[in-house]
């Protein structure tokens, strides 16, 4: 197992992002050991690369590795593609790599948790991502309550497709992050996909998304919990920096897909597994009315040799279409969340007497 960490002028905090690391237990609570964590140092202008060589924890493999970018190649979707390739190659192909930041600080349970949830079969498991709480208690109020509103709300979101389209293999409880920061999966799933996308931005999104399109399993552990950085000034265009940013100036128009729109979606989705998994066959409600779109449109979906590639498709026509933004306009989160939590404990009561 190789814990891999891209790092570009973190002076400030590499040394405890190691120190927690290093303080990684089993369920025991013996110390957890057998593991490289792999520092990628890129285009650093400070003491990142010696500082995390000289906080290297003790009895934890630690290797630094240095690297120059070109300008254009330089940010963090290059840096963990490099990172992520080299630990696949340092842990071998039936070895598992786990991705966090330098600005991340895990809980001493976390990599046993997304460990555990690989050995039950998981391909992919993707921890809980809090915010720091000295540095979430200095964020401006707006972007202190908006982050907490739209955590609650992305939830209970979570919640009505676990009880509406239940995933086996990522069972409630759940939650709904899978970004870099707590991100694992094993090295035959990383290179089934071809490794981290190319892409412009949110490069750990756009590999787990590369690993739904494979139908391969991710499990959203709640066990795995990391902190990480609160700060509204990032090093990249589009991440959880500059969307705290937004949400410290979004005042009350903060808007979110509301709970008719959720519960649609998540029997929307139901209903289009269970076609899929017949082979194209759905005795329910037209699939059409429930997607909002084409009769010809599903079809074509459906043909897809894998349900994420299907459901992709589906969610192209319908966002294509019109018709279901149309039926389903954003509304504010709070209104959104008040909605959700009205309707969930009618799913939880159905679900237990079923």
């Amino acid at each position: 197992m190789v814990v891999a960490v891209p790092a570009r002028d973190e002076a400030a905090g590499i040394a405890r992002t190691l120190r927690a690391l290093g303080e990684q237990v089993e369920i025991s609570g013996a110390p957890l050991r057998g593991f490289t964590v792999l520092v990628l140092a890129n285009n650093c202008r400070d003491d990142t690369a010696r500082l995390a060589r000289r906080a290297a924890p003790p009895g934890v493999r630690v290797q630094v590795t240095e690297v120059t970018l070109p300008p254009e190649r330089a940010g963090v979707v290059a840096a963990r593609r490099l990172a992520l390739d080299h630990a696949a190659a340092l842990a071998g192909r039936g070895g598992v790599i786990v991705s966090t930041d330098a600005d991340t600080r895990p809980a001493p349970h976390w990599l046993g948790a997304l460990l555990r949830a690989l050995a039950s079969g998981a391909d992919a498991a993707a921890g809980r991502i809090l915010l720091d709480p000295a540095q979430r208690a200095a964020l401006p109020p707006a972007a202190r309550r908006t982050h907490l509103l739209d955590s609650a709300y992305r939830q209970a979101v979570a919640e009505v497709h676990a009880r509406l389209n239940p995933d086996p293999h990522d069972p409630w409880p759940r939650h709904w992050q899978h970004f870099g920061a707590s991100l694992a999966l094993s090295v035959r799933a990383y290179q089934a996909v071809g490794g981290v996308p190319d892409v412009l931005h949110l490069e750990d999104v756009a590999l787990v998304e590369a690993l739904r399109r494979a139908d391969l399993r991710l499990r959203h552990t709640p066990q795995a919990r990391a902190w990480t950085s609160a700060r509204l000034s990032g090093r990249v265009p589009v991440g959880l920096s500059t969307q705290l940013a937004q949400w410290a100036h979004a005042g009350g128009g903060w808007t979110v897909p509301g709970a008719a729109e959720t519960l649609a979606l998540a029997r929307a989705e139901a209903a289009l597994r269970q076609a899929w998994l017949a082979g194209g066959q759905w005795l329910g409600p037209p699939l059409a009315d429930l997607w909002l779109t084409s009769g010809p449109e599903l079809g074509a979906a459906l043909a897809a040799p894998t349900f994420g590639l299907t459901l992709e498709a589906a969610h192209r026509a319908r966002e294509a279409g019109g018709a279901w933004r149309a039926a389903h306009p954003p509304v504010p989160v709070t209104r959104a969340l008040a909605e959700l939590r009205a309707a969930l404990p009618g799913l939880r009561r159905r679900r237990t007497a079923g």
